[in-house]
């Protein structure tokens, strides 16, 4: 049974010039490739690689310390330098850079593929750590600690392959294409975590996946896992909204998925897991939808981690016209980009070039209406326009009642609200003088 969720929007899905088109290469490698070593919220991983040193395809060059996520090379070289590059986040950070010999050459020591049959959730941790593998739909968490969290609290996992945010079908194009690894992982995954019921989630839009899918359960025997398709509506991706839909359960403010037995992963961290178990490969390659107004031909692209964003325009035939804003992620949640120098990171599914016709032009925002909208569209239950009213008023009393923790930045607000008041930045800007002791 399907249920629903509160609130949410409907923007322009905006999925056409790419939907029909297959992952592809990258006709020519990257000459150079960063390899940040932020690449999970956890924090900084430490290199294992010095200046000068030579580096195959999939070699360990960073390992997880206290914090961070380890990292492959993508490509086989040299490294030329560790220094601060632009990092896609915001800001500069400390990255490996490779030189890249075009030679392609495999790492000696990779590990051995894993038996489904006999794996343990021992292995599974093990591996998924030294594979590197990080929450691929943006939250760039480390998985394995995901894992060690949901292991026996759990009796559902859904395969979140919702892809809501408009323009991005790299997702849609991994399920396409790629069903049968995913649905291996799956069951692998949900069989070390004791989760009897596997719900691969997608929107109903995306009949080509639904169709291949539905194929291959009956081919494999569904077993354990179903296929869930949804109508469209934005933000149905959001953690907290598809385990609502799934299941009905709603996870309790300030709660996690596991406080309703759920564990959620995106589709591509799912096949990401199982080339680690089952072909033994790191996490060094992801799929990145290259889209917008101003690109000369959108693409769906399979290519190294740490390519410089600008390779994956010029693979795109570069841009027609002078964009107006240039995004990583999806034009609701993504981050607006300042620099192409900036490398694909594990997170990265998407580099989309607007143009002026594309979005609402930035103003600084009109008078509130009271009109309501943004409290309809809230998925979390909040008041915007009261969060505003009281942030302005410096009211620190009626700000903590009104839960602004429970916000997932999810942009429904923003986009709705006919005075374009950038609600989404209100809400944050609460939420951090809470943060901070309630100093506004």
């Amino acid at each position: 049974m399907i249920h629903s969720f509160f609130g949410g929007v409907y923007p322009a899905t905006r999925k056409g010039s790419t939907r029909r088109k297959p992952l592809s290469r990258l006709a020519q490698a990257p000459k150079e490739v960063v390899i940040p070593l932020i690449m999970c919220s956890d924090g900084p991983a430490t290199p294992m690689v010095r200046p000068g040193d030579p580096v195959t395809v999939g070699q360990p060059i960073a390992r997880r310390g206290e914090t961070g996520a380890a990292a492959h090379a993508s490509v086989s070289g040299r490294v030329s330098a560790i220094e601060k590059r632009p990092h896609p986040w915001g800001g500069w950070s400390n990255a490996i850079v490779i030189q890249n010999d075009d030679r392609n050459e495999h790492y000696d020591g990779r590990m051995e593929p894993l038996d489904p049959r006999s794996l343990t959730l021992e292995q599974l941790l093990a591996r998924v750590e030294a594979a590197g593998v990080v929450g691929m739909g943006g939250g760039a968490f480390p998985t394995w600690e995901k894992i060690a969290r949901a292991a026996g609290r759990t009796d559902t996992l859904i395969v979140n392959a919702a892809e809501c945010e408009p323009y991005v079908t790299a997702d849609y194009r991994l399920l396409l294409e790629r069903g049968d690894h995913i649905l291996r992982g799956a069951r692998a995954l949900a069989r070390c975590l004791g989760s009897k019921r596997v719900v691969v989630v997608t929107e109903g839009d995306k009949l080509s996946a639904v169709e291949a899918v539905e194929r291959r359960l009956r081919r494999q025997g569904g077993g354990q896992v179903q296929l869930c398709t949804i109508r469209t509506r934005y933000p149905l991706g959001a953690e907290k909204q598809i385990i609502q839909t799934v299941t009905g359960r709603e996870v309790p403010p300030g709660g996690s998925p596991l406080d309703v037995k759920c564990a959620v992963f995106n589709v591509a961290t799912v096949f990401a897991i199982q080339d680690a178990l089952f072909q033994a490969r790191p996490l060094i390659n992801r799929a990145v939808t290259v889209t917008g107004g101003a690109v000369t031909r959108p693409r769906n692209l399979w290519v190294p981690i740490g390519t410089p964003l600008r390779a994956l325009l010029d693979a795109c035939g570069g841009l027609k016209e002078e964009p107006d804003r240039i995004l990583t992620g999806g034009p609701m949640m993504g981050v607006a980009l300042q620099n192409l120098d900036a490398p694909v990171m594990k997170d990265t599914n998407s580099l989309i070039c607007l143009s002026g016709w594309e979005h609402k032009p930035d103003a600084p925002g009109g008078v509130c209406i009271r009109c309501g909208k943004c409290v309809a569209a809230c998925p979390m239950h909040l008041a915007p326009a009261f969060i505003r009213r009281a942030l302005e008023a410096k009211d620190l009393d009626r700000l903590t009642k009104y839960h602004v923790e429970d916000c997932i930045s999810c942009g429904c607000c923003s986009f709705i609200c006919p005075a374009q008041i950038p609600l989404v930045e209100t809400v944050a800007q609460a939420s951090a003088a809470i943060k901070r002791g309630g100093v506004l």
